[in-house]
């Protein structure tokens, strides 16, 4: 490795430790703040998903579905977190379901050509962003779950996917040499995916010991969901950036690139997290 390139990536590694640190920074105070301010900066979150989502599959279609996409996913992610801060009842939830299906139909109704990929890529918008998200707020205070009422839970969750993340990127940089799927991700590795299990796990059964509220099987459980699911939701989101040919899903976050660089391996995290608080609640 030449002097170059080692500056090169000493500064990409302190980019990308700042404006990790602060988007972490964000996070942690918003929950603790009060739900309403984690609803607001995740409410921005999935709007910014949403318009990096259409980008990378609307096609030529990119204008019409954006506003499609970007009004029907703010006003569920809206609806769920209201219901989630009891500011509306739990019925309120079926209003998510017009707000699915009629644009689908509609395009049924109003367009002639690639509807099928029309309705694909927008309820793709909704399953893959807004979803994920939206739960994030049933989580951080979920009524459905009384003994939760708090923000340390959800933040438990962010710590081990956090430390997955880090820990997957590090040992890959450092101990990589077997691709993890080459033809998808050239720069992941099997023995990054490892090393960022075994911290996930290490991670879990610390959070564990300062947690009255579940037993340490559970985090330990959640560390196996975050490490399998979130290597699997990293691995979706780089076939999306393949099939677009671009690099980055975006440039809003400096060393990161975009929201869904981010949050990728929490889209498919956050459902079976919620699914299996609730199954071990009941």
């Amino acid at each position: 490795m030449t002097r170059h390139n080692l500056n090169t990536d000493l500064k990409n590694l302190i980019v990308r430790t700042i404006t990790g640190g602060i988007f972490v920074g964000a996070i942690v105070a918003s929950a603790i703040l009060s739900p309403l301010a984690f609803s607001i900066l995740f409410f921005m979150i999935t709007l910014a998903g949403i318009y990096e989502f259409i980008r990378l599959t609307g096609g030529n279609d990119q204008r019409s579905l954006m506003v499609q996409a970007l009004a029907a996913g703010g006003m569920i992610y809206a609806d769920v977190a209201l219901v989630a801060m009891s500011y509306l009842p739990l019925e309120a939830l079926w209003g998510i379901v017009p707000l699915a299906l009629i644009p689908p139909l509609a395009m049924i109704l109003y367009y002639k050509g690639l509807v099928i990929r029309r309705m694909a890529v927008f309820s793709g918008s909704l399953l893959f962003v807004v979803f994920p998200m939206s739960l994030l707020n049933l989580l951080l205070d979920p009524w459905l779950i009384p003994e939760y009422h708090n923000p340390w839970f959800l933040l438990g969750m962010f710590a081990i996917l956090w430390t997955h993340d880090t820990f997957a990127y590090l040992c890959g940089s450092m101990f990589g040499r077997h691709p993890l799927w080459k033809s998808i991700s050239p720069k992941k590795s099997i023995e990054g995916s490892i090393g960022g299990f075994g911290f996930a796990v290490v991670a879990a059964y610390i959070i564990s010991i300062f947690s009255a509220d579940l037993p340490v099987w559970v985090w330990i459980a959640i560390a196996f969901v975050v490490a399998f699911f979130g290597t699997a939701g990293d691995l979706a989101e780089s076939v999306l950036k393949r099939r677009a040919g671009v690099k980055d899903s975006g440039n809003l976050l400096p060393g990161h690139g975009g929201i869904l660089d981010r949050f990728d391996s929490l889209l498919l995290v956050s459902p079976l997290v919620f699914v299996f608080v609730l199954l071990f609640h009941s």
